[in-house]
This record gives C-alpha cells, structure tokens and sequence, in this order.
C-alpha cells in the first residue's frame, strides 16, 4: 500500500514552512524582479497577478483549476486539473502536487502574454557568481588534469572524486580537487581519510556498484536529469568531462527544464548563460573550460535536451508510459541529480525511512539503471539502514532529512 504524500498542514513536514515562509519569500522576489521584463510590458498587471497569487496563499484560499485557454496555450497543464481535488487549499493540499502547479501558474502569467523570460535569472546569476573562487579552481584543475594517465584500477578513486563534487556541488571540500594537487595526493593515505571524512553523512552509498555496472558495460551512454543550474550543473559537467575522457561514457545528454522552474532549475539557455558567466571572469582556465565544453557539444559527447515530462506534476513513477522514456531505456545510467527529482522518483509520500529505493520507485523499478545523487533538503529518504532514522532524530530532530547536510547515493539496475 503506498503511504500519504506529505501534505501543507503537517506541522511535522517541511511542507508547512515551505507554503507559508519560502513561497512567499519567492513571489515577492519575482515582483522585485519585473524588471526582467521587455520594455513596453505591462508591468502593472503582472505585479496584479503575483499579488494576487500571494494573496491566495496567504489566505488559503482554494485552489482553482486551469482554464480552457490557459490549457490551450500549454496542453500538459490538463494533467494539473485530473489531479486536483475538489476543496484543495494552498497549506492544505499535497506538497510536490502544489509546488508544480505554482511554477506552473508562475509560467501562465508570462506565456499568456507571449513573453519568454526567466523571472529567476537574477537569483540564479547571484548564486553562481558567489562561486567564483570554487568555479575557477576547478577549471584549473581539470584544464590540466592528465586524464590519460589513470590507470584502470585507480579509475574508481577518481570516480568518487568527482560524484563527490556533482553530489555537494559548492558546499564539498574541494581540497583533493584544488591547489597544486597531483595524481599521487589524491590516492594517498591523507586523500583516503578526506574522501572519508566527505562520505561520513552519505548515508546511503551505492557509489561501488554504480563503477562496476558502469566499467562493465559496452559503448555506456550516460543521462543526467538535471536540478540546479549556476555551480551546481557546472559541477554535473565537471563529472561528465570525467565520465567521456577515461572512456566511462562515450556520451553524456543533460536533460533540463523547459520552463522556469523551482527558481534555481537548469533551462537549456543556462548552459550559456554559464558559458557567459565564465568568460566574463576574464580568466584564462575559465575561458578554456568553456571551449572545452563547447567542444564536446559540437562533437555530440554532450547533447543538452528538455521535455515538457519533467515539469509534469506526476511521480517518475509514470516514466515507462511517456515518449521521454524512449530516449532513456537503452541508457547505461540515468542520473537523477538533487532534491526535487528523488521526490519524484519515489513519490513524495510517507514511506517508512527503511523501505527499499526499488520499493519506492514503484512502476519505474526494473525499467530503466536508476541512480539518485541527492542532498537531503525534503521530508522523504528511504533506502536507510534499521536505526539511522531514530539515531538522527535523536542527535539532530525530526527535520534532519531536509537540512541539506546528509546525503544518499542510491542505485538500481533495470531488469
């Protein structure tokens, strides 16, 4: 039987905090930000509608479905209605459901005035130039990292290396990947007890077999559902330039958002305003990782893809039924980076914190090699160990899933 989904009104859930403190927080951002629009916009009606919306959520109010036209204008949106429930309020109704439907909602204002615009590119621009030090340091890095030479039986060290960065993005310990660091340094004794010092809070870790079943495969092609744009999917490109030069992967496709979505999500347009933002760094490591990059694009090793499925309000439960499922079936591992996407994959609901990751991923297990590099910011976590709930709870409260400073690894092979 599949639990409940976490709902607004659980004063236990980080649901609650989010529907009354965060969402707020973000539409008063978004009319601060306005000034994004074209000239000649019609700011004042746009202020009208996130007032509005603001205005819906302050005071509970009940949540309307979408109109005919607003469908017409995006037809994915019809899923929204199927699923919405007579008498469902903003702090009342389920979390993941509601938080799509905002973006969603979000989006409408703009589209039904055939405006494309990221509403959140301030924000996203603010936190990756916070990262300039880290960003330029790894570009360094990997600019002169000699690939060629890892030998076969020191791949997976370097491996853990760089899921460590994907997985952590800027809030790793980036020593083992900065400075004048060699080869040797990361496999001695000191970067043994680094890697294990950064491993202490992952506290499911399937890292090992996600090497073997990715070393043993023929011509492996990798995907990466994406989350974060800014450091976060530099850091995914870090480990898929890893993946393509010692031949982990003869390709890598990133798949991004096709709307603004959860403020902080990758568009395809982020991966050049990345490029954009590393130029203008006016430094020359930065600079040649972006050409690098680029390179790897032109050369189809990289393809950067979107589909409306991802901004979908349904669990990835309903994969193996939707045409994105074509494109991932035959993959040697799809990636589902962060947060956001481990909701999706295992439903958002109330499962037990020991029920297995096969268990939670319902219709999708057996369907596709599914790996999850996610940072506990939300409620759900399963996969966990008989006690590692209760001994967290105890030392650090009941919101220690959703603190960003425990992590899960977790992986499984189709059939």
């Amino acid at each position: 039987m599949i639990p409940s989904p976490y709902m607004n009104d659980d004063v236990h859930s980080f649901a609650y905090d989010t529907a009354r403190v965060r969402w707020p927080k973000i539409l008063v951002q978004c009319i601060d930000d306005l000034s994004l629009l074209p000239p000649g916009s019609d700011v004042q009606w746009f202020t009208g509608k996130f007032k509005e919306l603001l205005s819906a959520i302050d005071e509970d109010k009940e949540v309307q479905p979408f109109t005919d036209d607003e469908i017409k204008l995006n037809p994915s949106l019809k899923a929204y209605n199927d699923q919405l429930t007579k008498g469902m309020t903003w702090k009342t109704g389920p979390w993941l459901y509601l938080e799509c439907y905002l973006y969603q909602h979000i989006n409408n204002f703009f589209i039904s005035k055939s405006i494309d615009i990221d509403i959140f590119q301030n924000l996203k621009q603010s936190t990756l130039i916070s990262s300039k030090l880290g960003i330029i340091e790894l570009c360094k890095k990997i600019n002169e990292f000699d690939f060629g030479s890892i030998k076969d039986e020191d791949k997976l060290i370097f491996f853990k290396e760089f899921i460590d960065i994907s997985l952590w993005g800027n809030s790793t310990d980036l020593s083992l990947l900065a400075g004048n660091v060699t080869l040797e340094d990361i496999k001695s004794i000191q970067g043994a007890e680094t890697r294990k010092a950064n491993e202490k809070n992952i506290l499911v870790n399937g890292t090992n077999d996600i090497f073997d079943h990715l070393s043993k495969a023929e011509s492996p092609v990798v995907d990466i559902v994406l989350d974060n744009s800014g450091f976060e999917v530099f850091s995914d490109i870090v480990l898929a330039i890893y993946l393509v030069e010692t031949k982990l992967a003869e390709k890598v496709t990133f798949h991004c958002k096709k709307i603004p979505w959860f403020v902080s999500d990758t568009l395809e347009k982020d991966f050049d305003e990345l490029f954009k933002e590393l130029i203008a760094f006016d430094n020359q490591d930065t600079a040649k990782f972006v050409d690098t990059v680029k390179s790897y694009i032109k050369q189809k090793k990289f393809i950067v893809t979107s589909d409306d499925y991802w901004t979908s309000c349904s669990p990835y439960w309903t994969l193996p039924e939707n045409s994105i499922y074509d494109q991932l079936k035959d993959s040697t591992l799809v990636i589902f980076k962060g947060d956001l996407n481990y909701r999706k994959l295992t439903g958002d609901v109330q499962w037990d914190k020991t029920t297995p990751f096969e268990t939670a991923l319902q219709h999708l297990k057996g369907k596709i090699n599914v790996v999850s590099l996610r940072t506990c910011k939300a409620d759900v976590t399963v996969g966990l160990p008989q006690g590692v709930d209760e001994k967290l709870k105890a030392e650090h409260g009941e919101f220690w899933s959703s603190s960003g400073k425990y992590a899960v690894i977790s992986f499984t092979a189709k059939d």
